[in-house]
């Protein structure tokens, strides 16, 4: 099942079903399951991975030492006004992952994407659903070394016997790619996300793509290859790739990037941040450029990438965005319309729960109740 280039819809869906056709349908005996509690909140930061691959051999970056008080390079101490550009046309995408169940021997999720597109002509929606795919762990090298083919990387989550290098073969998943259940699931989240990205990039013409996340190259699902791609794609159809996490890890000169605007409040506007960061941070990590922005003057301020296309710059980009989107508490409404149509609902949880019961012969393991041993103060957190 070689893929030579971008996959189309019809494509993944057939992937999708593959996965579900390695499950073990009708097997000889139920199987124990211990499904997801239902009243548990989704984790709202389901955005694309700032998690760097781990260092090759005998490259690792020296650490950084924020001494604090430095003087910020010329231009970077001015907040540049956020005003409306030229408006084009959006496109977003994302995509969720429900972990509907872990068995003896695998996983149980359901995944949905959602690609929504808004031009002068109107909205548009593209909805990739999954029923319940059990990941059973006897598959585990196989699937990890096809999905690391799609993404152009036949070795990104397996290490390949290459003694015939004209058919390698897969012979051990490899450390850190799907050790736990959490891992294992979010490889298959991303996946989808980057492949959905791709039809995403030439949906719309001289226009925005909004990605919910950073434009991180050399991630651990990721690799920096289909970042590059993906951004060339975009640029040949004139369009502007910007990459918004709602909740980025990233410190610079000691700061989170939520903190670089405090110096304007209640305004508007975006502040330049690649130019601070200091060796080590990353800076070479990153597609584009890294900003600082805050889209209304009562809203948050968001860590924002962005990728202009060729003759375009990043203001340019940026004031396109603003006049072309609207904002919803400060962040994009298609991006929220994105994240509506990929987000599991309790109901939604439960028809799975019971629909991989019965396609697997799931049988419920009653979950562990440390109420009563850590009674009155509670079992989940300290």
């Amino acid at each position: 099942m070689t893929v030579p280039g971008p996959l189309t819809f019809e494509e993944l869906e057939r992937f999708l079903q593959e996965l579900e056709a390695l499950a073990p349908h009708a097997p000889a005996r139920s199987t124990s399951v211990a499904y997801r509690r239902v009243a548990d909140e989704e984790i709202v930061d389901d955005s694309l991975s700032e998690e760097p691959s781990p260092p090759e051999e005998g490259t690792e970056e020296p650490p950084v030492d924020h001494q604090g008080g430095e003087p910020l390079p010329p231009g970077a101490e001015v907040a540049v006004d956020l005003v409306a550009g030229r408006a084009g046309p959006v496109a977003a995408v994302d995509t969720g992952i429900v972990r509907l169940g872990e068995t003896e021997n695998g996983l149980v999720i359901a995944l949905r994407s959602t690609l929504v597109s808004d031009s002068a002509s109107g909205s548009e929606m593209r909805l990739v659903r999954s029923g319940p795919i059990y990941l059973h762990n006897d598959h585990k090298l196989t699937v990890l070394h096809q999905v690391g083919r799609h993404l152009g990387r036949e070795d990104l989550f397996v290490e390949l016997d290459l003694t015939d290098r004209g058919n390698p073969r897969p012979i051990r998943v490899k450390a850190g790619v799907a050790d736990d259940s959490h891992q294992y699931g979010d490889r298959f989240r991303n996946w989808l996300e980057r492949l959905v990205q791709q039809a995403a990039v030439t949906v719309v013409q001289n226009g925005i793509v909004l990605l919910d996340g950073a434009l991180t190259l050399r991630t651990r699902d990721t690799p920096r290859l289909f970042v590059e791609r993906l951004a060339e794609a975009a640029g040949r159809a004139g369009n502007g790739l910007i990459g918004i996490s709602k909740q980025s890890r990233l410190q610079i000169r000691g700061r989170a990037v939520r903190f670089w605007l405090n110096d304007v409040p209640n305004h508007a506007c975006y502040r330049r941040l690649t130019d601070l960061m200091d060796q080590g941070e990353g800076a070479e990590r990153i597609l584009g450029n890294l900003y600082a922005v805050r889209f209304s003057p009562a809203g948050p301020t968001f860590r924002v990438d962005v990728m202009p296309p060729p003759g375009q710059s990043d203001q340019e980009a940026i004031q396109q965005l603003q006049a072309s989107a609207l904002m919803r508490g400060g962040y994009p409404d298609i991006l929220v319309r994105a994240h509506t149509f990929s987000f599991f609902t309790s109901p939604d949880v439960l028809n799975l729960q019971a629909q991989a019961g019965a396609m697997y012969r799931l049988v419920p393991q009653p979950d562990v109740d440390l109420a009563a041993i850590f009674g009155p103060f509670g079992g989940r957190f300290k």
